[in-house]
């Protein structure tokens, strides 16, 4: 096997066109002239052993019908954001799904996918997206009948939806409900301790 020990650094570029349709705001124009160009550069989430990186460009224009000067924003890429979107929900996926702490987190970030992220920016992540991240999960996990189940409680014991347990592993209780072909459901519960 040829194992590669050499890091790989690669660069995808989104181009002005992707988020801007070319018009001015002000008078909806299509006369712009462009008064200054730049880069922004975020790190992004490459496969094992790659350093990758995006690559935005920001243009600065001016209309030439109304004098208005404005530079437009990427929605998904907003300027104070210092890292990817991929790797702000890869990290809560790796703590949501496989209960892993904010420091295991940053340490498999640099080490497997080369992007230097300090602990206290995972742990942010993780305080300020949860809400956002565990609807979205819970939106891809409706039941058809949501009656049956609202809360379990078994021995004292609470299903785990990772509230306030930011670096602090916990004993985990999943209880799953499976329509079965008859018309009956079958309910399993398993633990897991960590």
């Amino acid at each position: 096997m040829n194992f590669k020990t050499v890091v790989k650094t690669s660069y995808h570029d989104i181009p002005v066109e992707e988020y801007f349709d070319g018009a001015c705001p002000e008078c909806r124009s299509l006369v712009l002239k462009i008064r200054s160009s730049y880069k922004r550069l975020l790190p992004d989430l490459g496969a094992p052993r790659e350093k990758r990186f995006l690559r935005i460009k920001i243009n600065y224009f001016e209309c030439e019908t109304c004098g208005h000067s404005f530079s437009p924003k990427h929605l998904d890429y907003p300027s104070k954001l210092e890292y990817a979107p991929s790797i702000i929900h890869y990290a809560l996926e790796r703590y949501f799904r496989d209960n892993i702490s904010g420091k295991k987190i940053a340490h498999v970030l640099k080490n497997s996918h080369e992007v230097e992220v300090p602990v206290d920016t995972v742990n942010s992540w993780i305080k300020r997206y949860s809400t956002d991240y565990l609807k979205s999960v819970n939106r891809e996990k409706t039941l058809e009948h949501p009656e049956s189940i609202k809360t379990v409680t078994i021995d004292g014991t609470y299903t785990s939806t990772g509230r306030d347990v930011i670096g602090k592993k916990k004993p985990v209780v999943s209880l799953s409900l499976t329509k079965q072909k008859n018309g009956t459901y079958l309910l399993t519960l398993s633990e897991m301790r960590s």
